[in-house]
C-alpha cells in the first residue's frame, strides 16, 4: 500500500474506536455502570491490600498478551495484516474509552487517574510493539532501515522489526506485572 499515510490512518482508527467506547458506555447508562462496573470504591479498596505474586502474574500476562500478539505478528505477513492491526488497535481504544467513562461515573477524577495509572508505563512498550507490526504491514522492505552494527544474518528488515516488536511486548508485559501493581497500590492507598 504505497503512499498510504498509515500512521494517520491508525491514529484515526484509534480515535474512532475510542469515541465508540465512550458512546457505548454512555448508551449502557449510569445505573448499569454503577451496578456492574468494576471500578466501584469497594472493589478498588480491596486492591490496596491484595497480595500479588508477580512471577505468576507475569506468566499469566505473557500467555494472554502473547496469544494476541503472536496471531497479530503472523497475520502481519499476510493480506489480513491491515484488518488485524485495525482490529487490535480498535479493541484497545474501545476498551480504553469505555473504561474512562466507567471511571468517571464511578469514581470521578480519582477513577480517571486510576485508569491512566492502570495502563502506565506498559502502554509505551505495547504501542512500540504494534508500531513495529505496522511497519511490517505498511512499509516495503526496501524502505526499512536496520541499524548499523547488526550482524549480517539479522539484516532482514522485517525480521528485525518483528524481533524488536517482540522485545517491546515482553518488556511491556514485565512492566505490567512488576511495576504497574506497585504504582496502582500506592495510588489506591493514598486515595
Amino acid at each position: 500500500m504505497p503512499g498510504l499515510p498509515w500512521r494517520g490512518f491508525l491514529a484515526g482508527c484509534f480515535l474512532l474506536f475510542f469515541l465508540a467506547g465512550i458512546l457505548a458506555a454512555n448508551w449502557v447508562g449510569q445505573e448499569k455502570l454503577l451496578q456492574y462496573g468494576m471500578l466501584n470504591e469497594y472493589y478498588v479498596g480491596q486492591l490496596a491490600y491484595a497480595q500479588l505474586d508477580a512471577g505468576n502474574y507475569f506468566g499469566y500476562l505473557l500467555k494472554q498478551r502473547m496469544r494476541v500478539f503472536g496471531l497479530s505478528a503472523l497475520l502481519a505477513y499476510t493480506r489480513f495484516g491491515v484488518p488485524m492491526l485495525t482490529g487490535v488497535i480498535g479493541w484497545y481504544a474501545f476498551s480504553l474509552g469505555y473504561l474512562f467513562v466507567n471511571a468517571l461515573v464511578s469514581m470521578k477524577f480519582q477513577g480517571m487517574v486510576l485508569v491512566l495509572l492502570s495502563v502506565f508505563p506498559q502502554i509505551f512498550c505495547y504501542a512500540a510493539a504494534y508500531y513495529g507490526l505496522g511497519n511490517i504491514v505498511f512499509v516495503k522492505s526496501a524502505q526499512l532501515a536496520v541499524p548499523a552494527g547488526v550482524p549480517k544474518a539479522w539484516r532482514n528488515p522485517r525480521l528485525f522489526m518483528l524481533l524488536s516488536a517482540l522485545m517491546c511486548m515482553v518488556a511491556g508485559i514485565w512492566l505490567e506485572s512488576y511495576v504497574n501493581p506497585v504504582l496502582l497500590t500506592k495510588y489506591i492507598r493514598s486515595m
